[in-house]
């Protein structure tokens, strides 16, 4: 009996209503003058055809008739005829024309002077699906796009629907979708955005963010986007302190030693290498290098010239290239000083050398095999053995030397993570923080924006200064008075015009520009040899790796690749307006309720 009366149903159903409605999809978009332009696509399955079908538009909506204004009605993309007219106290936009079968119909028309001016917020609520349609919809889906103008400022907004669906903001738009929506079921929407976007004369006083804060409390609003999900605002402050504190305690460690006369003279005869691990706690082998080239001129072991390019009459000295003459020298050679002399003058069979062209040639290796039949790696390494072993010698240069290295060791591998966190994490955090920052100020919260930016920046600068601090060389224990006179010596070598004497300045300026290139203030000694970048050995013994590393940064930028195409799994949400803003779903209610509903039909 019961199988008799539901089948007995749906026959009066599918005579009562010979329609179906396969989607619906409607696009409204808020002019600047406060009308609100709509598209909507919706299409019918008929069994028979109709003298008229019809889109009702509940009379909150538009006002007066006037307020509706058609501007097309086309039915499978041919237009047909249509009115408005008003009935049963709704709007109605009417065609005259449907078909057995598929009616793909679309409407296009304005809504004039929807949107309100409240004292914090433009309004418009608009109802996208009305609850007198007397057939489910199989998909529904709705955009409301508000003006170019409120891009990064707040909006907030609610969805009123007794069936849930999902909505999310997609830009300057906010999307409703929604599958199988009951005949009965209305779905509609209401959108605060900034008052300064669109220019309109309907003007309603008081605040429609707190009439919107009520109906979410009394109908229960699920929350899809919140301010409070931003979690920087907490954090900022206390990260601020506590890299204070980190940056201060770093500056209480930091070398204290007593700053004497300058004197550009040099306080005793010391390595070269030893003065850079003294004041710096390292040496760089290009500067220990070409100090050692300008000390084997000064001996008189080696002769430089420097050619000027043709046709060049500025006081400064514009080489095209540099050469270096091998000559006899009387005074002992140091085992350093002899691998450099070999390293150039390839062990003597050479007694000159093009220093420009040599560099050249040593480009052109290609492989360690071709290396081997280069003199260069070798007496590069001989050189730095010789190096290596005069700071040896000083223990307590040494173990500061060892200790930087661990340091830097440290920075780099905190600075390969800090860099790997600043790509996946650091940009949604700083579009966080812009986004929260312009909440405040859009609030007028200034005094909380300008705490925020203060902490920010603070923080910035607190890590800035623990890093510099952190870098300040150790003073070696028993070397604080050499320590002192080196560092007057540094400070009165940058106060002069040295740094700008070319290595040739070595006859002129003797020890002087030898220690001042050893601790890397002599620019342009180091811009004259840059060719000893390219004689270093380092390049030769990475040669081999060369595919391995190549297959590994592949591999890498594929795995890059892949986690943007496919890590934000949601990857539908980006919005364009503030991190203050807001959006939420109740179940019912709002200016939907208790009134007039929209729809539609055939008859």
């Amino acid at each position: 009996m019961n199988t008799k009366l539901i089948l007995f149903a749906l026959f009066l159903f599918s005579v009562v209503f010979s329609f179906t409605i396969d989607s619906y999809y409607t696009d409204a978009t808020v002019q600047p003058n406060g009308d609100l332009f709509v598209q909507e696509t919706l299409t019918f399955t008929l069994d028979e055809a109709y003298n008229e079908g019809y889109r009702s538009i509940r009379p909150a909506d538009y006002g007066m008739l006037g307020n509706v204004v058609v501007h097309s009605v086309t039915i499978n993309g041919q237009p047909v005829n249509y009115y408005t007219q008003i009935y049963d106290g709704n709007a109605e936009i009417v065609w005259t024309e449907t078909f057995a079968g598929t009616n793909r119909v679309e409407l296009n028309y304005t809504l004039l002077n929807i949107v309100e001016l409240w004292d914090d917020y433009a309004k418009v609520c608009f109802e996208h699906y009305g609850a007198n349609w007397a057939v489910p919809a199989k998909t529904f889906r709705s955009t409301m796009t508000l003006p170019e103008a409120s891009r990064d400022k707040t909006m907030h907004f609610e969805v009123y629907s007794t069936k849930k669906g999902e909505a999310y903001i997609d830009d300057l738009s906010i999307v409703i979708e929604m599958d199988n929506v009951p005949s009965g079921n209305y779905i509609g929407g209401c959108y605060l955005f900034a008052k300064d976007s669109v220019s309109t004369s309907k003007v309603v006083e008081g605040s429609a963010y707190e009439i919107l804060k009520e109906e979410r409390e009394i109908y229960g609003s699920e929350t899809l986007v919140s301010p409070e999900d931003n979690f920087c605002a907490p954090c900022c402050f206390p990260i601020f302190l506590i890299l204070a504190i980190i940056a201060g305690y770093i500056y209480t460690k930091r070398p204290q030693f007593m700053k004497l006369r300058e004197s550009i003279i040099p306080p005793s005869r010391e390595e070269p290498a030893i003065v850079s691990v003294l004041l710096r706690n390292e040496y760089k082998k290009k500067e220990i290098l070409a100090a050692t080239i300008l000390e084997l001129i000064n001996k008189g072991a080696i002769d430089i010239m420097e050619l000027e390019k043709k046709g060049y009459t500025g006081q400064e000295i514009k080489r095209e290239r540099t050469i270096l003459f091998l000559k006899s020298s009387s005074k002992k050679l140091q085992p350093h000083e002899q691998a450099a002399i070999d390293l150039i003058f390839d062990e003597g069979k050479k007694k000159e050398v093009d220093l420009d062209a040599l560099a050249e040639e040593f480009k052109k290796i290609g492989s360690k095999a071709k290396a081997k039949k280069s003199n260069i790696p070798k007496k590069i390494n001989e050189f730095n053995k010789a190096i290596k072993e005069i700071i040896k010698k000083k223990k307590a240069l040494d173990a500061v030397r060892k200790k930087h290295e661990t340091r830097m060791g440290i920075l780099t591998g905190g600075a390969v993570f800090a860099g790997f966190m600043l790509f996946f994490v650091g940009a949604i955090f700083s579009i966080d923080f812009f986004f929260l920052f312009a909440y405040l100020l859009d609030k007028g919260d200034f005094l909380y924006a300008f705490a925020l930016i203060s902490a920010i920046l603070g923080s910035v600068i607190a890590i800035v200064a623990s890093f510099y601090y952190y870098l300040q060389p150790t003073i070696p224990g028993g070397w604080e008075k050499q320590y002192e006179q080196w560092d007057a010596f540094a400070r009165a070598v940058k106060s002069t015009s040295l740094k700008e004497e070319p290595p040739s300045g070595a006859l002129l300026w003797g020890d002087i520009i030898v220690y001042a290139t050893a601790l890397g203030i002599a620019d342009k000694v180091k811009r004259h040899l840059s060719e000893l970048d390219t004689l270093l050995a380092a390049r030769v013994e990475k040669m081999d790796t060369v595919r391995t590393s190549s297959i590994v940064l592949y591999s890498q930028a594929w795995g890059v690749r892949n986690l943007s195409k496919y890590g934000n799994r949601s990857g539908r949400t980006s919005s364009g307006f503030s991190g203050g803003s807001s959006g939420g779903w109740s179940s019912g209610g709002g200016g939907f309720s208790g009134g007039s509903s929209g729809g539609g039909g055939f008859r």
